[in-house]
């Protein structure tokens, strides 16, 4: 986690008011895949191995005022690889806007590069390189409204990805036929792995342009629209990719291979036809078009519960990548190896493409809300599990599910600096959090909520220009289920997101009476209803002030049958 100094002022990224907190780094741990793989009792179960980390980068952590007085606009990034070394040669040019008034501003950039020029784009900047970043200084302050350019020169050898996309940094791979194939991953460690940015999740640009140059015969594939190619005499090609909307720093990454383009299109509820283009390796060309006839199921399931597929002015994107997969913004990294279950069931890819939704159109201001993004898109996996298979399929999905949490809180305390805050919980626990809430409010306030926290109005899912992509945080859905339900729910997410333990239930039987009570941290209130199975009928028995009580005559009953509630 990146410190401030002793005494520095904290601030929001966005915003001029100035208060302190502290934003821990999020590492993208490793969900339990059977619990992704949800109902699929076929497939094996598999863990994957959480990552420590990469030479102590991380992505957001302290804001530093240097950091709070200004609001990122866009970047323009180029960047030249050198295979055989293994390196970059980069140029950014960041605009933004100055919030707070400063002569000077710090942009992260990790110290295996070094900074050969810094301009304003016309006269040189003086700056300091500091650890992993730059403090770069004005001529004068920067009043609250001024635009700010900066145009950075470097090079260096940028990090390897150790166990990409868990851990971030450059990988350096070869396809089956020995051509080289280059992946970035940055969730976690950060965007300022390959470029200077503020690398933090409560800024991102409003749009931004990679300039890719790489060797011939790869193809490089940055987000948002190719533009142009430039080939050059060097037998290298550019490659100009324009993203016009809003994107996490992440996001700004780019795959390199001998790939071939796949193309095709699905009609979007919003009423436009949308690209969908895949770029594959050619010795996989044949099985794209199968994998994009699952994409399309996806597109259309998502559609139907969140609203429409936010990047549809732009395109659907999947890229063929040497490691697992990954959410980036209109370029889904795709390595699942085309191994679909029976029926053609992606787990991997319907993951990373749900991230359209939770993560790149509803992103978290702060890491510690990293559950919205991992919980709500874990959750439906295994919704959409009960779509092609049916309710008892889904149960079972959540019961492996409970089965793979740890129990920490999936909203990590304020003054959480440890980033192992973000383990599996926040898809796991995550997605059983939801379970119970479906539970709790009914299906139709529940899915009414879930599109509701995707666009909080019938009106923003029209638009396709940027403005219903936005930065939230827990409150946000604590309010819309609040308002869905008709009831206040700060007590359910006080006891299920905000802190570790479960609640235990206490039951007791005697005279033909079953007694239920709730036991909870700190003896929180915790009214949350309970399914009990009395003389082969199923009964929602209350719990006001957490007690609850239901005669019977015949066998013992049966407690929460489906699992729905979530509990110790």
């Amino acid at each position: 986690m990146r410190q401030g100094n002793s005494g520095e002022q904290l601030a929001t990224g966005r915003t001029i008011r100035v208060r302190q907190f502290q934003l821990s780094s999020a590492r993208r741990s490793p969900p339990i895949l059977c619990a992704a793989m949800t109902g699929l009792s076929a497939l094996a179960f598999v863990a994957l191995v959480s990552p420590q980390g990469s030479a102590g980068s991380t992505s957001g952590g302290v804001l530093k005022l240097e950091q709070a007085a200004f609001d990122v606009q866009s970047y323009d990034v180029a960047i030249k690889v050198d295979v055989a070394k293994k390196s970059f040669t980069g140029r950014t040019i960041m605009e933004a806007k100055t919030v707070i008034p400063s002569a000077t501003i710090v942009l992260d950039l990790q110290a295996p590069f070094t900074v050969s020029k810094l301009t304003d784009g016309k006269t040189s900047l003086r700056f300091d390189r500091i650890k992993d970043g730059l403090r770069i200084h004005f001529p004068i302050s920067k009043q609250p409204g001024d635009p700010i350019r900066v145009e950075i020169e470097y090079s260096g050898v940028p990090q390897v990805a150790r166990n990409a996309p868990w851990d971030g940094g450059v990988v350096w791979a070869k396809t089956a036929g020995g051509a080289d194939w280059i992946s970035v991953a940055l969730q976690g460690d950060g965007a300022d792995l390959i470029f200077p940015c503020k690398d933090h999740p409560s800024d991102r640009p409003n749009k931004a342009i990679m300039r890719l140059t790489v060797p011939d015969p790869l193809i490089a594939v940055g987000p948002g629209k190719l533009e142009k190619t430039e080939r050059h005499a060097d037998k290298t090609s550019t490659y100009v990719w324009n993203m016009p909307l809003p994107i996490n720093n992440y996001s700004l990454v780019f795959n390199a291979a001998p790939y071939e383009l796949v193309k095709d299109s699905v009609k979007s509820v919003g009423g436009q036809t949308v690209p969908i283009q895949f770029y594959v390796l050619p010795e996989d060309k044949g099985k794209a078009a199968r994998l994009i006839e699952e994409q399309k199921k996806y597109f259309h399931f998502m559609e139907k519960y969140c609203g429409p597929f936010p990047f549809r002015s732009v395109h659907v994107g999947i890229i063929h990548t040497p490691h697992l997969g990954m959410e980036h913004s209109t370029s889904i990294a795709y390595g699942n190896r085309f191994r679909f279950a029976e029926d053609g069931y992606d787990w991997l890819l319907l993951h990373e493409f749900g991230h359209e939704w939770w993560a790149n159109l509803v992103s978290n201001a702060d890491w510690r809300d990293m559950w919205i993004h991992e919980g709500f898109q874990s959750f439906m996996d295994t919704f959409y599990i009960e779509q092609i298979r049916g309710k008892d399929a889904y149960f079972s999905g959540m019961r492996n599910r409970r089965r793979g949490i740890s129990n920490a809180a999936p909203v990590a305390p304020r003054a959480e600096t440890d980033s192992s805050a973000y383990g599996g919980d926040i898809y796991d626990k995550g997605a059983l959090v939801l379970h119970a809430l479906r539970y709790l409010i009914g299906e139709e306030a529940f899915l009414r909520s879930i599109r509701r926290m995707a666009y909080p109005t019938p009106e923003s899912e029209k638009w396709t220009d940027g403005r219903a992509l936005r930065l939230v945080t827990t409150d946000d859905f604590v309010n819309i289920a609040s308002t869905e339900a008709k009831q206040d729910l700060r007590w359910f997410f006080e006891v299920y997101v905000r802190q570790a333990k479960l609640p235990q239930l206490k039951t007791e039987t005697a005279n033909g009476v079953l007694t239920l009570e709730w036991m909870t941290p700190e003896n929180l209130p915790f009214p949350m209803p309970v399914d009990v199975v009395v003389d082969g009928k199923t009964i929602r028995v209350p719990m006001n002030g957490g007690r609850g009580s239901v005669p019977y005559s015949g066998s013992t009953p049966v407690i929460d049958p489906n699992g729905w509630v979530l509990k110790g």
